[in-house]
Parts: C-alpha cells; sequence; structure tokens
C-alpha cells in the first residue's frame, strides 16, 4: 500500500457553550492551523464510512471487502485522507472568496478592516496552515471514527462546570440557536462530558488535552502555550488576538448564580455534579486505558447499530 500523508487535525471536544468557538479561533491564528467552522459533515462521514466498510464485508469471500480481506484500519483511514485533501480545498476557495486573486501574491498580508479583526483565516501569505481545527461539540460522540480517520489526531478536552453550560444553554436563543431548559441542559453535558472523558482516558494524554475553562480568561497566554507545547507547534502570540472578544455568548453571567441557588436539590444537578467531580479527579494518564477506549467504542457501536446508509 502507498505511503500516505500524515494528516494531523485538531479537534476539540466536549460540552457545547464550554469555549469550542473561542478555542477554534485562537488556534487558528497560528500560523500552521487554519480554523473551521463547525462541520458536522465530517464525523457523518466517519458513521457512513463505517456502515460503507460492513456494507463492502458482509458476505464473506462474496464481498468486495472481505474478498481480500482488507482492514477497517485502512479503510478508514483512506476516508481520513480524502476528508484532509477536501478540508485544504474548501480552505483555498475561502482564501480566494475572502481577499481576492490577490491571495496568490506571496508578500500578500490583509488589509483595511479584515486586517483589523482579530479572527483571520490567515494572517500572512507564509502562513503554511497545513494543520485544521475543528471545534464541532457533536464530534464528541464520534471520537472513535475520527480516531480511525486519523491516527495521528489530537484532541482537546475543554471542560466547564456543569451549571455553567446549563445556564448559558437556557439562554442559547439570543445567538440564534435553540434554547434548552436547565435539566435538559444538564443532561446535554452529562452526555457530552462522559463521552470526551472516556476519549480522554482511552487515548491518554498524548493524545487528549484538557483544558479547564477557566484557563482562558485567567491564564491565557500559559494556556495557549501549553496548548501549542501539546500540539508540537511552536508558540505564537497571535492565538491570544481572539480572546479580546466573546463568541457566541448568550450574556448570562448574572444568571449563573441565581440558577446555581435554583438546581442545588435538583436530582439532575446532583448527577452532572457528581460527574464533573469524578472527571475532575481522574485526568487522562500518559498511557491509553484500554477499557475506557472500550467504551467509546461500544459507544459509536450503539449509535450505528441497526443503521445502514442504502
Amino acid at each position: 500500500m502507498p505511503v500516505m500523508k500524515v494528516v494531523r487535525p485538531i479537534f476539540i471536544v466536549g460540552a457545547p457553550r464550554s469555549g469550542t468557538s473561542i478555542t477554534t479561533w485562537a488556534l487558528g491564528q497560528h500560523p500552521n492551523i487554519q480554523p473551521m467552522p463547525e462541520t458536522a459533515w465530517i464525523s457523518s462521514l466517519g458513521v457512513g464510512a463505517y456502515l460503507s466498510y460492513l456494507k463492502g464485508s458482509e458476505r464473506g469471500q462474496l464481498s468486495h471487502l472481505s474478498n481480500v480481506e482488507f482492514p477497517l484500519a485502512s479503510f478508514m483511514t483512506r476516508i481520513g485522507s480524502a476528508v484532509d485533501a477536501i478540508v485544504h480545498d474548501v480552505f483555498a476557495e475561502r482564501r480566494l472568496r475572502l481577499h481576492g486573486p490577490s491571495i496568490a501574491d506571496p508578500n500578500w498580508a490583509p488589509a483595511g478592516k479584515v486586517a483589523e479583526s482579530p479572527m483571520q483565516i490567515q494572517r500572512r501569505a507564509s502562513d503554511p496552515k497545513r494543520r485544521w481545527v475543528d471545534g464541532t461539540p457533536l464530534n464528541t460522540f464520534f471520537i472513535w471514527a475520527l480516531a480511525e480517520m486519523f491516527p495521528d489526531a489530537q484532541f482537546i478536552h475543554n471542560l466547564r462546570r456543569p451549571d455553567e453550560v446549563a445556564t448559558s444553554l437556557e439562554s442559547f436563543d439570543t445567538v440564534g440557536a435553540e434554547p434548552q431548559a436547565l435539566d435538559q441542559g444538564l443532561e446535554t453535558w452529562i452526555a457530552h462530558t462522559e463521552n470526551a472523558w472516556y476519549a480522554e482516558r482511552g487515548l491518554g494524554s498524548g493524545r487528549v488535552f484538557r483544558l479547564a475553562f477557566g484557563r482562558i480568561a485567567q491564564q491565557p497566554e500559559a494556556l495557549f502555550m501549553d496548548l501549542c507545547s501539546f500540539l508540537g507547534e511552536p508558540y505564537s502570540p497571535d492565538c491570544l488576538l481572539p480572546l479580546c472578544r466573546k463568541l457566541n455568548s448568550s450574556r448570562v453571567d448574572d444568571k449563573r448564580e441565581q440558577n446555581l441557588e435554583l438546581l442545588r436539590e435538583s436530582p439532575t444537578f446532583l448527577r452532572a455534579q457528581a460527574v464533573h467531580d469524578l472527571v475532575d479527579r481522574q485526568p487522562a494518564g500518559e498511557q491509553p486505558d484500554a477499557e475506557a477506549w472500550q467504551v467509546v467504542h461500544e459507544r459509536f457501536l450503539d449509535y450505528c447499530r441497526d443503521r445502514s446508509i442504502i
């Protein structure tokens, strides 16, 4: 089999309203990392790829893939390479539409009002942008497929307190999204956080970085130095530029303490808080935890069970 290009995307996982957008844009200012809008199609393709592999292997010697015992891992990695090519194609078109033909000039740099924005898709013509960061919270449920498609991918688990996430989701309509009642928001937090935590332990600290939400505001420079070190990239102060503005803020600072009082006796909140305390006490170790990874795999298989794309 031909040697394939090493593809090293970065996926930010965890509960929505946990700083996934601002972390995506901040890392996207790095010369070697392009910021992605929320995708969803990549996880969708991962599910479809897995189901397609099953379809191509369902009849043993009579099926195209199983006839030669073509490995699932090789199949998924091939799909990942195609995704990476599409991502770079889309990025090239995005650059062209935003900046016009001048983007081809090796001396190009953003001009006018665009140059004043702290969030750029590219800051200099010389920025290689070989890697990309995807901050789609939905990816949290499909980490097994993403890790299969991209064996060299790295993940960042953004962890925020459940009451803060639930309060933010309650006012989600202020940014044009569907709001969630407090208990529903807590269930959303639990589902995302448990999945991210099992993946964190299953892949180990070399593949997953635990990002405590409070560090974004309290220790931004130290945080992004740590992140760049984890990613194997030189630190770039450009990563701090978007932190001067809130992205998708639902403006609920004044409601958090009020809601925390309301939630203290809620069974759902007590369950969420227990999950938070457990996750907080047990970050990933250096060595991957096979049992935790098996949970991630089983949850993915449960999602795929009884599904077919044709």
